[in-house]
């Protein structure tokens, strides 16, 4: 698990958490999180000081008594998107059938004039933010190992047309319906 600061449940830095049932799998990443230690003084392999310290634990504890209030507003946010964005320029991913299928980390939508709705939205006084702007695909490590001709055409034009609108429980109703009726406005170039 990630607790990046910027995630639903995040540390105020660099935090992470991993879980297994496997005491082989356990054993090693106890090992690699401490230099590579396998008993005091021994270090075997090349590991990271990838510990998580009490600071960030104690802050973590505390921020996960929020997390359910916290994804209740980010629904409620997600839900007023959904139901008020109605410029035709502007799609947004469906809906989840299931409440409970969706935490909305991000609130992603889709705009062939993404540029332009982006500089239309900090017009407006609204931050967005273009998540992962180069597909995996076109990385430098997998352009030796990719082998379809044809590209990925939906990951290509998902890439060039995605925005991640606003989406956090500190959001006011006002800062919502400011960031629907902006982009409810927006025209296009």
């Amino acid at each position: 698990y990630s607790f990046y600061p910027t995630k639903n449940l995040g540390a105020t830095g660099d935090a992470g958490m991993l879980v297994t049932q496997s005491a082989i799998l356990a054993k090693k990443a106890i090992s690699l999180r401490n230099y590579g230690q396998s008993e005091r003084n021994l270090h075997p392999e090349i590991g990271l000081n990838s510990r998580l310290d009490e600071i960030h634990a104690a802050i973590l504890s505390e921020r996960i008594k929020w997390l359910p209030k916290f994804t209740e507003r980010r629904c409620k946010i997600a839900d007023a998107y959904h139901s008020k964005i109605e410029n035709p320029l502007v799609k947004h991913l469906a809906r989840p059938e299931e409440k409970s299928a969706h935490v909305y980390h991000l609130f992603v939508v889709n705009c062939l004039q993404r540029d332009a709705l982006q500089a239309h939205l900090l017009k407006n006084n609204i931050q967005s933010i273009i998540h992962y702007p180069v597909p995996i695909h076109k990385q430098r490590p997998c352009l030796e190992v990719s082998r379809d001709p044809q590209g990925l055409p939906n990951s290509e034009k998902h890439t060039s047309t995605c925005l991640s609108l606003p989406c956090h429980p500190q959001m006011t109703d006002a800062d919502i319906e400011n960031v629907i009726k902006s982009i409810n406005s927006f025209q296009g170039r």
